[in-house]
C-alpha cells in the first residue's frame, strides 16, 4: 500500500476513534412547585455588561427546574433574570434558548425596569430560530434594567423539527496526487420544548467611530 495512503487511513482511524457524543437529554414536560413567589427577585442578576471589547459578548446559564420559580397567574416556571448593559455597550441584544439535541427551552423574555415592573415582552411569533438558538434580538430602552428569561407554557409538549443535512470530505493521498471523496446525509431531527435548558445571552457592541 501507498505510504502516504496508509498515514492517511490510520489518521482518519485515530480521530474517529477519540470522538465523543454529547448525550441527549430529553424536554422536561411537566413543572408544578407551590412554593414559586409572584414578585421577581432581582438581586441576583446575571451581568451582561461586557467584560472585554469583543464585537459580541456572550454568557451563557442554565434554566433548571431546582432554581428560582415564579408564578405569573396560574403559570409556575423557572426563571432567571439578566441585567441588561447600557447603551454605551449594547447596540443590540439577544437572548435566547440553547437549541440542543432532543430539547429547546421554551422561552419567555420580559424585561423590566429599576424596580422589577415589566416595560415590555414579546409575542411568540417574534422569536426566531437563528444558528444554535431559539431567540428573540431587542435594543434595550433607557428604563428598562433587567431582562427575565422564564417559560412559555402553552408549546411545551410540542416539537420543533428540522432536516439536518452532515456533508464530509476525505481526502485520500495516491501516487498521482490527492483525490478528494465527499459523503453525506439528510435525517430528521426532533426537538422537545421544554420547561428547563441551557439559556444565552448575546450583546453587540456599538459601533466603532472610525
Amino acid at each position: 500500500m501507498n505510504r502516504n495512503l496508509f498515514i492517511a487511513f490510520g489518521a482518519a482511524a485515530l480521530l474517529g476513534g477519540c470522538t465523543t457524543t454529547t448525550p441527549a437529554i430529553p424536554p422536561t414536560l411537566a413543572y408544578d412547585r407551590p412554593d414559586c413567589p409572584t414578585a421577581v427577585d432581582t438581586a441576583g442578576a446575571i451581568g451582561l455588561t461586557p467584560e472585554k471589547d469583543k464585537a459580541i459578548w456572550t454568557v451563557d446559564a442554565h434554566l433548571s427546574g431546582n432554581g428560582a420559580c415564579l408564578r405569573r397567574g396560574a403559570v409556575a416556571a423557572p426563571y432567571l433574570v439578566f441585567a441588561l448593559p447600557d447603551a454605551a455597550h449594547a447596540k443590540m441584544v439577544e437572548i435566547g434558548s440553547v437549541l440542543e439535541l432532543e430539547r429547546v427551552l421554551s422561552p419567555k423574555v420580559v424585561l423590566l425596569d429599576a424596580a422589577g415592573a415589566e416595560t415590555r415582552s414579546f409575542r411568540r411569533d417574534q422569536y426566531m430560530f437563528r444558528p444554535g438558538l431559539l431567540s428573540i434580538q431587542f435594543v434595550p430602552q433607557e428604563n428598562e434594567r433587567y431582562a427575565l428569561v422564564t417559560v412559555d407554557p402553552e408549546p411545551v409538549g410540542e416539537s420543533h423539527d428540522t432536516i439536518v443535512s452532515n456533508t464530509s470530505t476525505t481526502t485520500v493521498y495516491t501516487g498521482f496526487g490527492a483525490s478528494n471523496w465527499r459523503s453525506g446525509q439528510e435525517r430528521m431531527m426532533s426537538r422537545g420544548f421544554s420547561y428547563e435548558g441551557p439559556v444565552r445571552a448575546l450583546v453587540y457592541r456599538p459601533d466603532k467611530d472610525d
